[in-house]
């Protein structure tokens, strides 16, 4: 597989601005460019989520890399001589995520050593129920309680969001529905990941 799909060092940076996780931000774009940019391999192991991502990515892998295509993907593991599907934890893509994640979670760490930093995020950044604990083993300890901070904040804006979305519906009102994928998000983090 290619190297080049791991994001840029500024990508913590570029994901805070989207008031989401920026760990799951970052790793929902970094697997879309994995399946893009998978080169075909006999040995390859991929998890049926990876698959499926590979398979609905044909358009583009065409059109991005010429002369690869996710035929050549396909055609390649099948000449593997893997007989049975791959759990995750064989996932040859899964393996690269979880990578990058430990990567972007150090460069998150390495940004709460700045105490600006840790009261913008204390004040308006977001972390998932997954993220944040992953996060803490990587900061110091005297900055866990920030992040505890941070998710009881998320918590409570979203109950507060949601209650008021919940109201809504009781009248008839049906926008706002967006409140639902950012649970979704906080409770289990990026659809995939």
């Amino acid at each position: 597989m290619k190297t080049e799909a791991s994001m840029p060092s500024s990508a913590v940076n570029q994901a805070l601005t989207k008031g989401t996780c920026p760990i799951c931000s970052i790793l929902k774009d970094f697997q879309w460019t994995l399946a893009e940019t998978t080169e075909p391999q006999a040995n390859l192991r991929m998890c049926n989520f990876h698959v499926w991502a590979l398979a609905r990515s044909r358009d583009k892998l065409s059109r991005s890399t010429p002369g690869e295509s996710v035929t050549a993907v396909f055609l390649e593991m099948l000449k593997g001589r893997h007989k049975e599907k791959a759990s995750t934890g064989e996932c040859s893509l899964c393996h690269r995520v979880l990578a990058e994640e430990v990567t972007r979670l150090r460069e998150l760490a390495q940004r709460f050593q700045s105490a600006m930093f840790v009261q913008w995020m204390t004040s308006q950044g977001s972390l998932c129920l997954d993220h944040a604990p992953k996060l803490k083993e990587f900061v110091p300890l005297r900055l866990r309680a920030s992040i505890d901070q941070i998710m009881e904040r998320n918590r409570s804006e979203l109950e507060q969001e949601l209650q008021i979305f919940r109201e809504q519906l009781r009248h008839g009102v049906h926008g706002g529905g967006g409140i639902l994928g950012r649970v979704a998000e906080f409770l289990v983090g990026q659809r995939g990941l």
